[in-house]
């Protein structure tokens, strides 16, 4: 899962922690210090729940990641695909999410994730993406990738 910003304003790893803390004190975030980009674990009550990452033009990896992201738009609803390919034009960080569900329920685990898409959406401007489902606005989704 990523959230694509295209939001001026920057994320950090302390500014998404706090967001987190704010919902539930039992969220901790653990940044790799010896990562080359700003990474870090999600943890809820000790358990990890998530890797993320934040990515930025000029890392390497980030017009990768914007170029993969644009491929499934193609013979998509225009105007559904016209509203990503803005958002993804205009990007200035993703916010890179690999959930680790481990042995717990997997809703259980994407609801843990739920205050971190909510700060975002409440506080920048983009959309969320998810692999085998498409685009996500505030409202809902906004572009359907699956086949």
């Amino acid at each position: 899962m990523r959230f694509v910003s295209a939001d001026s304003q920057a994320i950090t790893l302390p500014m998404l922690e706090a967001a987190l803390q704010a919902a539930d004190t039992a969220y901790t975030l653990e940044a790799d210090r010896d990562a080359e980009r700003d990474s870090a674990d999600l943890l809820y009550r000790s358990q990890i729940h998530a890797e993320l990452e934040i990515n930025r033009p000029g890392d390497g990896l980030f017009e990768e990641e914007i170029a993969e992201l644009a491929e499934p738009l193609e013979g998509r609803d225009q105007a559904a695909a016209e509203r990503v390919a803005s958002t993804l034009a205009r990007a200035k960080a993703i916010v890179a999410v690999r959930v680790l569900f481990g042995a717990r329920d997997p809703d259980e685990t994407l609801r843990r994730l739920d205050p971190l898409w909510q700060w975002l959406f409440a506080h920048r401007t983009g959309l969320l993406q998810a692999d085998g489902e498409g685009y996500h606005g505030p409202a809902g989704l906004v572009c359907e990738t699956a086949e």
